[in-house]
């Protein structure tokens, strides 16, 4: 029963333009190997949706080795497993094609995919939703989700789930049991080309159409530690400081605030869509300064 787990991520909304993958090595039941790495994208640019809920900006990624490079050092820890990832077929197998074409590799050469969305949706009927953080939050495992190797072990724990349920101790079986179809890395006739982008640095006012100001909009209540958070409205090294500091102090840092929060911390200026979601549930805000009293309380 030896089969790796994948997942992407990418910089813009073109396909193929990857910047992270992340990747755990199965065995019997064991991760006996983990991999992630940054990627330097073929369009250097940043989407507004990666710049706010990714942990690292275009400068990281613009520094972070290529694909091919990277590629190379993932296919040394597969060797010949099989892969799983989340909806293989239509999304990772086909950032995968585009990118193989764009860098002149044999997408024949690549592994073979089997996809735990596919997995998913035919063992757990009663389920709404079966998304990486829907079967996550189900059986309250623990995801850091768009973290691709947080991402990757989540599809592991489905295979493993599924396998213990059936009583299926090798991979064959699985598959079989399932009716699993394998998913392979698409080849395309002629090389692919996504157009250029600018490859300057975003600052915090490119992206000031996407926020608003805000008043409070629920009483401040205790804040202990073992309460989540969320945070809105600042450039990235002051996000990775203030989620560094509340981490340290006990509190558990959340990338989504569908998912539910006990506060969210904002700038002057926050997400409209957040806001928005703060209103609705009631989420109260603190501003910097509040929080940093927060955490000065919290390390007495």
């Amino acid at each position: 029963m030896k089969y790796a787990a994948l997942d992407l991520e990418c910089a813009t909304s073109d396909t193929g333009n990857i910047c992270e993958v992340g990747a755990v090595l199965m065995e019997n039941g064991e991760e006996v190997g983990r991999f992630r790495s940054l990627v330097r994208p073929v369009v250097e640019s940043f989407g507004d949706w990666q710049r706010w809920n990714f942990d690292y900006g275009l400068k990281d990624i613009l520094d972070a080795p290529t694909f091919p490079e990277v590629w190379q050092q993932v296919e040394c820890m597969l060797g010949d497993a099989p892969v799983v990832a989340h909806n293989a077929g239509p999304v990772e197998c086909k950032h995968l094609g585009y990118a193989f074409s764009i860098h002149g590799l044999d997408a024949s050469s690549g592994p073979s995919f089997y996809c735990t969305l596919e997995l998913a949706k035919a063992n757990w009927h009663e389920m709404p939703k079966h998304g990486i953080k829907h079967v996550a939050r189900h059986f309250k495992w623990k995801l850091d989700h768009h973290n691709p190797e947080s991402d990757a072990r989540i599809c592991a724990a489905i295979v493993q789930e599924v396998a213990k349920v059936q009583a299926v101790n090798a991979w064959d079986a699985l598959v079989k049991v399932n009716r699993w179809t394998a998913h392979r890395i698409p080849k395309y006739a002629s090389k692919i080309e996504i157009g250029a982008k600018s490859t300057s640095s975003k600052i915090r006012f490119d992206y000031s159409h996407d926020l608003v100001a805000w008043k409070q909009t629920a009483p401040l209540a205790k804040i202990e530690a073992g309460q989540s958070f969320i945070l809105s409205g600042f450039d990235h090294s002051r996000k990775s400081k203030l989620r560094d500091d509340g981490i340290k102090r006990g509190l558990r840092y959340k990338r989504y605030i569908k998912g539910g929060v006990d506060f969210l911390v904002a700038d002057a200026k926050m997400g409209a869509s957040k806001y928005a979601i703060c209103v609705e549930k009631q989420i109260p805000i603190l501003s910097e300064t509040e929080f940093k009293a927060v955490l000065k309380r919290l390390l007495k």
